[in-house]
């Protein structure tokens, strides 16, 4: 089998939970060296893995054939421009960029040098966003899609660059990422939109809420999150002329990636039956009530595309042209919430 060597730029949560295991599950990648101050823990879980200390023992280094960018936000537009001029391809955390003018220069040079550019924006294969587009065929012309991403943390963790007064911090640009990515993979770009964004917690210094109504000819999707919510919002829901689909809770594969298990593991991302969705189908004349089994989430299957594409040179499985779409939407969101109007995505 053909082997890829990967370098993984950061250690927090991003690089040691959400990449690191999920790579070293697939063969054919390889984690050969890891940038971060974290040498201790990376020994102890990687002890083949060489640590360093500065970016271009990296981008020197000829054997390495794709870089993990999974530094915080404002590093994510000028460390990735780095390593694609350095012949790496690239995968990047969520969000691709800050600026959509900063992702448009980053596509344009990994076309030019014939690199891979992938956005890792992994909630595309959460269980209940898997089942729901399995069981959307069922529901007919669909006119209301919502989904939430709810946290209960009424006390701001400053210590955290995410919630600090930043460009690119606060739940828009975290959490709302996945979301936007999410509707806009499901239904494609809408015409216009109308966001409502505020600091709601007293200590916050970012974003800690949100919601965002996108507009299609028929369809409404509804989108939000909210860092006070104890008691969450089904994650999605779908609503057509044949019946609705709702899910609550979250999908259980970060939670078992938080715990040190791997996609291997026989007990990885297990969920709980009372966290399965309902739907709600016509069947003939009568509206009938069943309980959906989740389809097991995949984020494994992210990194088995990122290889497919290596091999072979197929399609990355998330474009960073789509990944810019998703900049591009949040843009409009908060040129909406300052003007306090709808806007069109053309305008």
């Amino acid at each position: 089998m053909q082997q890829s060597n990967i370098a993984i730029l950061g250690f927090g949560l991003s690089g040691s939970t959400f990449h690191a295991p999920l790579i070293n599950s697939i063969p054919g990648l390889k984690i050969t060296h890891i940038l971060s101050s974290q040498v201790a823990k990376i020994n102890q879980l990687y002890p083949m893995v060489k640590v360093v200390s500065e970016l271009d023992e990296i981008l020197s280094n000829s054997t390495i054939d794709l870089v993990v960018n999974t530094l915080p936000n404002l590093e994510h537009y000028s460390v990735t421009k780095k390593c694609l001029q350095a012949g790496k391809h690239v995968v990047v955390e969520k969000p691709f960029v800050i600026d959509s003018v900063d992702g448009e220069d980053l596509i344009a040079l990994a076309k030019e040098r014939g690199l891979l550019l992938s956005v890792y924006h992994n909630r595309r294969w959460d269980n209940g966003f898997l089942t729901l587009k399995h069981i959307l065929p069922q529901l007919g012309d669909i006119y209301l899609y919502q989904a939430y991403f709810d946290r209960f943390r009424p006390t701001a963790n400053l210590t955290k660059w995410r919630e600090q007064d930043i460009k690119g911090s606060g739940l828009l640009y975290d959490l709302g990422s996945h979301l936007i990515d999410q509707a806009l993979d499901l239904f494609g770009l809408p015409e216009s939109i109308y966001a409502d964004l505020a600091i709601q917690r007293p200590s916050a210094k970012s974003i800690d809420y949100f919601q965002i109504e996108l507009y299609y000819p028929s369809l409404r999707v509804i989108i939000g999150s909210s860092s006070v919510m104890a008691n969450s919002r089904p994650v999605v829901s779908l609503y057509g002329t044949n019946g609705s689909y709702v899910k609550h809770g979250l999908d259980p594969q970060e939670a078992s990636l938080r715990a040190g298990l791997t996609p291997l593991d026989s007990d990885y991302a297990l969920e709980d039956l009372s966290m399965a969705g309902v739907l709600n189908e016509m069947v003939g004349d009568s509206l009938q009530n069943n309980t959906i089994v989740s389809l097991n989430g995949a984020y494994l299957e992210y990194y088995q595309l990122i290889y497919n594409s290596l091999l072979s040179g197929v399609v990355a499985p998330v474009s960073a042209e789509s990944a810019l779409w998703v900049i591009k939407i949040i843009e409009k969101a908060i040129l909406s919430a300052s003007l306090g109007q709808r806007v069109n995505l053309a305008s």
